[in-house]
């Protein structure tokens, strides 16, 4: 170690660093009979496992570690500014200094506060398997390990924030992964200089290609059976520590259709409900704007009987049908926020039985019409159906987008914002890949197992293997 270092890094300069950090313990052990000198041990209260503590001050009386060869045990030579110190100490590790020769030692006995891994809250099981991400990247990073038990799994660890030093990890799988797609995600998490990272939401909006798309252009998942499925087929994946969920990239519109589910079900089954999802996302973002543009401007494409029911349930009602209808998704929107915020089995209770209670006190009071309820609670529904949470605000403002334009200008407004919105989304790309693509598609087989996924057996094989 060099001499300028030895008497750099001190017990007084480290007490100075720490000082106002009351979870940080320095104890100085002094002991007489102990050949090797006095020794100071520094250690963040909190973040070791006390019996390891204990295992570790009874043995390391007359304890050479650097002669044991433990991999446990670690010496390492701190810089000029003595960083590597405090970074072992906020790790959980033990740091033992010994004064009379100026070496450091780290044992690992970390200890850090968490929870086992239980079924993600996101994305609800059925037939797969119950083990979510918890806020550990180690757990997280072993919830995949144990399904890839190949060492094509690449992982990169990276540190991230200035303050927070948070732990991330980009994983790929060797062969698979296109190379330029990893080298532009090692690109960017390298670029970042950030004062801190709080968590995998703030990252995914600062490794985007565009940081205020409308659209998702990371997937953000709970559950590490569908990192896995994503990683054989092509894309990586970014663990943060502290986020109980995983970024995978790219992502276009064909991969937010797909559920976690999807794998464990028949085929069958898969097929119809991908259906059922383009229906949902289609008629969560068309059906108000459409309906709206056809009562208020364009009638006689109305037949003519369902013309006379809506005329008649109108009849006496004081806002306008562009109003009323606003006025109905504003409080179907109230009470999904409602829903969200408070505790699950009661937000359950408010968003039905509420929707339900209002909505028929709505049209007894003349507020509104019953055909007006059917389109918005409809539309509600429809927005329940899509498997990637991240797309419900930005079904939200398309949605609204269309609302806005359809009750200006009718029919000839409606296909307007529809049409923007698809040449809107025609310009995002995820990492190189259009967003509305679905990708090397070089054979009828492919596009129909990406559609609606063939039985395992007629499925076409892996095709961007760089390896092969």
């Amino acid at each position: 170690m060099p001499e300028a270092n030895i008497m750099l890094i001190t017990v007084d300069w480290i007490r100075e660093k720490v000082r106002g950090c009351g979870d940080v313990l320095m104890t100085e052990l002094d002991d007489p009979n102990d050949p090797l000198g006095p020794a100071t041990i520094i250690y963040c209260e909190g973040m070791v496992s006390r019996e390891l503590l204990q295992d570790v001050l009874v043995q390391q009386r007359g304890w050479a570690p650097e002669s044991q060869g433990s991999p446990f045990v670690m010496e390492f030579v701190p810089s000029e500014e003595g960083e590597e110190v405090l970074k072992f100490v906020f790790d959980g590790q033990l740091v033992i200094w010994r004064r009379e020769s100026g070496r450091f030692f780290a044992y690992n006995i970390a200890s850090q506060p968490g929870r086992t891994p239980e079924e993600s809250t996101m994305e609800l099981s059925l037939k797969g398997p119950r083990d979510g991400f918890v806020e550990s990247i180690d757990v997280n990073t072993a919830l995949i390990r144990k399904r890839l038990r190949t060492p094509r799994l690449q992982i990169e660890n990276f540190r991230i924030g200035e303050a927070t030093q948070t732990p991330v990890r980009l994983l790929y799988m060797k062969g698979i992964t296109p190379p330029g797609v990893v080298d532009e995600a090692r690109r960017r998490l390298k670029g970042l200089n950030i004062q801190a990272l709080h968590g995998a939401a703030e990252l995914e909006e600062i490794i985007s290609d565009r940081s205020l798309s409308l659209f998702p252009l990371i997937n953000y998942i709970g559950r590490p059976d569908f990192v896995v499925q994503s990683l054989m087929n092509g894309r990586f994946a970014i663990l943060v520590d502290g986020s109980p969920a995983g970024l995978i990239a790219p992502a276009n519109l064909a991969h937010l259709f797909k559920s976690p589910e999807d794998a464990h079900m028949p085929f069958f089954f898969v097929a119809f409900e991908r259906i059922l999802r383009l229906i949902g996302l289609s008629l969560a973002i068309c059906l108000p704007g459409f309906w709206i543009s056809l009562l208020a401007f364009n009638t006689d494409q109305v037949p003519l009987p369902l013309l006379a029911t809506v005329t008649i349930s109108r009849n006496g009602l004081p806002l306008s049908s562009q109003l009323e209808l606003f006025l109905m998704m504003l409080m179907f929107e109230l009470f999904r926020e409602a829903g969200v915020r408070l505790p699950r089995p009661v937000g359950q209770t408010v968003s039905v039985v509420g929707g339900l209670i209002v909505g028929d006190a709505a049209i007894r009071a003349g507020l509104t019409s019953p055909t007006m309820l059917v389109v918005s609670a409809v539309t509600a529904v429809a927005t329940f159906t899509l498997v990637n949470q991240s797309l419900n605000g930005s079904v939200l403002m398309m949605r609204l987008y269309i609302m806005l334009i359809s009750s200006l200008l009718g029919l000839f407004g409606f296909f307007i914002g529809l049409f923007s919105v698809l040449l809107y989304m025609s310009t995002l790309e995820s990492f190189g890949m259009p967003y509305i693509s679905f990708g090397e598609v070089k054979s009828a087989r492919e596009l129909l197992t990406i559609l609606i996924q063939l039985p395992w057996k007629y499925r076409a094989k892996r095709v961007n293997d760089h390896e092969r």
